[in-house]
């Protein structure tokens, strides 16, 4: 069994990544502070039930669903065209933004 705050943590930067968002980003998505994202992703401090619920809901409706609840070992993320396309579009912009600075 895998402890459950190592669960919620790996969940919460796997699906960060896949939106492409930095800590800042993401907490400022779920409303929180960046150290509240940083503390909660190196288990410094455990994640709150109501965190959890809304990294859930902000996760799904951009497209990733996790699933922390089927078994105990494993931690299922399913990443949709929705999310994909918007982190293709992400770094297709930062892409175009650095081919202009080198210009």
């Amino acid at each position: 069994m895998q402890d459950e705050k190592v669960r919620f943590a790996l969940a919460m930067r796997i699906g960060r990544a896949a939106l492409g968002m930095s800590q800042q980003e993401f907490a400022d998505l779920l409303g929180l502070a960046k150290s509240t994202i940083a503390r909660n992703e190196t288990l410094e401090m455990a994640m709150r039930a109501d965190t959890l619920t809304t990294m859930i809901r902000a996760l799904r409706e951009r497209g990733v669903e996790l699933d922390l609840l089927t078994s105990e070992d494993t931690l299922t993320v399913r990443v949709g065209d929705a999310a994909v396309q918007s982190l293709k579009h992400k770094l297709d912009d930062e892409t175009q933004r650095k081919k202009k600075s080198l210009n």
